[in-house]
């Protein structure tokens, strides 16, 4: 659960040109949660996604991930729980690289990072077939650089980057449980442990019985990398630092054609991957066809939040309306 909490953020205070992006601004994102984001420009949309990802401090209120406050927590520490997308094409892959080793360093992210790596035939498969759901012929484009391809095929490939990331450790996952776990942490915290611990002697005992059995080398392989998921699941099932997608105006830059294939794509990899989502635009069609609730911003104030059936009825003429109402009270202050 991602929460703001009394967010204020002023531009260029007590100056002629003071802006108050953000005025005392409270939501809640529930885990899963699909949310559109529509205003006018310098409303605040972008910068709540700045505050979110830690780009931008705010000057009064908290972030909070599952009730942890998150607000002082430095931009580069913060990004493994968030994913963002920009308007521009180019910003969300290294254009001189190939495909393949895009995708290479988005699945490392969040992890240890050294000064060399490599691609097996196992992750390698798992990329092309990644890329062949999408239908862009990206699965046949592993080694082309990304400066060469279609703005839509670079936007694809970054929501895919996006969505990928480092397994986390089994030790990162007990201190992320433990941490942000919303109930009795110190509760939380000995269950996993005892939960891997067990695992682990499990997986250790198995690993003895198989060392005894007669089977070829190969076999012995496989039964051992067989064992190792099952410990290994055991303990991910407490993963709880799922990242969150926030999508700035991912599409603006598109053709109509190309914008519809790609938030197509992103329904599709926020649907399967259960991801909660944040995306910011200005197309009101796209803000009610897409997504489980939408917010609108005006003037640094959340003035509408609605989602369930009440959304489902939208059309993009009362969206206006409601733009045309917020003016006019703000013109009669």
């Amino acid at each position: 659960m991602l929460s703001f909490k009394n967010v204020t953020k002023v531009f260029l205070p007590g100056t002629a040109d003071e802006k108050k992006a953000l005025d005392n601004v409270s939501f809640q994102i529930n885990d899963g949660e699909f949310v559109t984001i529509i205003g006018g420009n310098g409303s605040g949309k972008s910068t709540t996604l700045n505050v979110l990802t830690g780009n931008m401090a705010p000057d009064h209120g908290a972030v909070l991930l599952n009730d942890v406050d998150i607000t002082n927590m430095p931009e580069n520490k913060r990004a493994k729980y968030f994913a963002r997308v920009f308007q521009d094409t180019n910003k969300g892959t290294a254009g001189s690289m190939q495909v393949i080793e895009n995708m290479a360093i988005a699945a490392r992210k969040g992890g240890h990072n050294g000064l060399s790596w490599y691609i097996n035939k196992e992750q390698k498969q798992k990329y092309i077939e990644m890329l062949k759901s999408f239908n862009l012929g990206l699965e046949t484009r592993l080694t082309t650089k990304t400066s060469v391809l279609s703005g839509g095929q670079r936007q694809a490939l970054t929501l895919l980057m996006a969505t990928l990331r480092a397994e986390p450790s089994h030790k990162q996952i007990i201190k992320d449980y433990s941490t942000f776990y919303m109930g009795d942490k110190r509760k939380a915290h000995e269950e996993v442990v005892k939960v891997y611990e067990e695992a682990k002697l499990a997986y250790k005992q198995a690993l003895k019985e198989l060392s005894k059995e007669k089977i070829s080398a190969k076999d012995k392989k496989a039964k051992k990398r067989e064992l190792y998921h099952e410990f290994d699941a055991k303990v991910r099932k407490y993963d709880l630092t799922k990242q969150i997608l926030l999508l700035d105006e991912h599409t603006a830059a598109l053709d109509p054609k190309t914008a519809k294939k790609v938030l197509e794509l992103t329904e599709k990899i926020v649907r399967e991957n259960h991801l909660t989502t944040l995306m910011v635009t200005h197309n009101m069609r796209d803000a009610i066809t897409y997504g489980d609730r939408l917010i609108m911003f005006y003037e640094g104030k959340i003035i509408h939040d609605i989602s369930g059936d009440e959304k489902k009825k939208l059309t993009v003429d009362r969206l206006l309306d409601m733009f045309d109402e917020a003016e006019a009270k703000s013109l009669s202050k």
